[in-house]
């Protein structure tokens, strides 16, 4: 039949007849109150695109009276022309779409009486209200569904909407292999040792006061989830005049990195090198520099003495290399993925600082390539790209309009998207870009039609057996007027 149905829902949480159906357009065989409706499609985001398009739809109509006055009044409106009415599309009583109404999207044409909506699924409200922000000061960091839930408890505080959501989202393994740990850290120390030229009168060696080696290793915060990686040396050179023992050097070196997010680090350094020093008592004061240097970030001087080798944390595993004399490393193996993000410069700086909503969600989009959409009940759905559901849609032979394969799109993700996480995210700019192109790299994909609507209940994310294939959608249009499906779907 192809006819449509527009109810026109009481959308403000805090009016009395929240949710209760004001007005209705019907079409009947007889009667079309629908001039004409299109719908854009159902995509998931590419490897680069983290700002997310929201669906539309797109319909004609008469104004009626109702319209004239709850619509187009302007009178009954939240702030950014986001109307308190919502709609709920339906095509032979089946609901397809939930939505709301953005009144600065409808347009009427004054010679023909015709009223066009433009209609956006609740995603929209993310870009609408992209210049919201939030303090994300939690230690341990944040669930990705938190993410996106606080993203919409701000919106809500900003207007009385509902936005129901749904988490599908799993964090998903990306393994650094223990047989090639990634060098998170690299502290060199050689230049330290570096003795004078001895001369004539002078020469110059190690002082017993020296260490052997450097003090290196970690500290584990396991409930902070955190990973400290510690560095303190100490050499002291001695010089001998005319075989005396009359002047001192001293040499300091601290590194404190802080590991947010798996592998970002903070970095708080300490260098020192004192002048030619002749009392040895005044070699005291330098050292206890030092280690003021660390107690004022709560690491001790017994703390220092008994750092760990490595330790496991959020199925990661850290180490430590050495090479004597010269450099020590801190290595990381196993998965990169942490269970919670730690987002915005507030971890950096211990202060209270606000972050853009919409860039941390982005972030966690990308760095976990994960994707929101909204389904016909008006949900937005966080799921992974690359989970999909057990069951299959079996599409006959006969159903298949056209099909065309290509590979997959190649695209290099911008990854300053990441840069709003907490740390130094240069080296996971590099580990999660491979990923990305590799990910993309290794797909086929194809562009099908598939006839009649009513046969096959498609959905983003769903798989379908064409032939001997399996592909899982990620672009899916409804054209109600050939009644077909277009679809982009990843072979699996």
């Amino acid at each position: 039949m192809n006819l449509f149905r527009v109810d026109f829902i009481q959308g403000k949480t805090d009016a009395a007849d929240y949710n209760q159906v004001k007005h209705s357009l019907v079409d009947t065989s007889a009667i079309r109150k629908i001039i004409s409706l299109s719908v854009s499609s159902e995509k998931l985001m590419s490897v680069s695109n983290y700002t997310r398009e929201p669906r539309r739809v797109t319909f004609e109509c008469f104004p009626t009276a109702w319209i004239q006055e709850y619509i187009l009044s302007g009178d009954y409106e939240h702030d950014r022309y986001i109307s308190h009415y919502e709609v709920k599309i339906y095509r032979d009583t089946v609901l397809f779409f939930t939505g709301i109404i953005v009144t600065s999207n409808i347009s009427y044409d004054v010679a023909t009486d015709v009223l066009k909506f433009t209609c956006f699924d609740k995603i929209k409200l993310l870009s609408v209200f992209s210049d919201l922000t939030h303090n994300y000061n939690l230690t341990a960091g944040y669930l990705p569904a938190w993410i996106l839930s606080y993203y919409i408890q701000d919106i809500r505080q900003a207007i009385p909407v509902n936005i129901p959501y749904l988490s599908q989202f799993t964090v998903p393994t990306l393994d650094i292999p223990m047989g090639t740990p990634e060098t998170i850290a690299r502290v060199e120390y050689d230049d330290m040792r570096l003795l004078p030229i001895n001369t004539p009168a002078w020469s110059y060696d190690y002082h017993a006061t020296s260490w052997a080696t450097p003090l290196f290793g970690y500290i584990i915060y396991a409930p902070s989830n955190r990973v400290t990686f510690i560095f303190a040396h100490k050499v002291v050179i001695a010089g001998t005049n005319n075989g005396i023992e009359a002047a001192y050097q001293m040499r300091l070196r601290g590194r404190i990195y802080d590991f947010y997010n798996s592998i970002c680090p903070v970095v708080d350094d300490y260098d020192q090198k004192t002048g030619w020093i002749y009392d040895p008592d005044e070699l005291e004061s330098p050292y206890n520099e030092l280690l003021a240097f660390f107690l004022k970030r709560g690491i001790s001087q017994a703390n220092m003495s008994s750092l760990s080798s490595g330790g496991s944390i959020d199925s990661r595993a850290y180490g430590r290399s050495h090479y004597v004399n010269y450099w020590v490393e801190a290595t990381c193996y196993g998965n990169l993925y942490p269970s919670r993000l730690q987002l915005g410069k507030g971890y950096e700086t211990h202060q209270d600082e606000d972050t853009e909503n919409l860039k941390a969600l982005q972030a966690m989009l990308m760095f976990y390539n994960a994707t929101v959409y909204t389904d016909a009940i008006g949900r937005i759905v966080l799921a992974n790209k690359g989970s999909y559901p057990a069951t299959v849609a079996e599409i006959d032979d006969d159903d298949v309009v056209s099909m065309s394969v290509k590979r997959g799109n190649q695209e290099v993700p911008d990854m300053g998207t990441l840069d709003v996480l907490a740390g130094d995210t240069e080296q996971l700019h590099k580990l999660i870009r491979q990923h990305l192109i590799a990910f993309y790299g290794n797909i086929w994909s194809i562009d099908v039609v598939i006839d009649q609507l009513t046969k096959y209940d498609l959905s983003l994310q769903c798989k379908i057996q064409i032939k001997d294939n399996i592909y899982a959608i990620t672009e899916l249009e409804r054209d109600y007027i050939n009644d077909e499906y277009k679809v982009k779907a990843w072979q699996l």
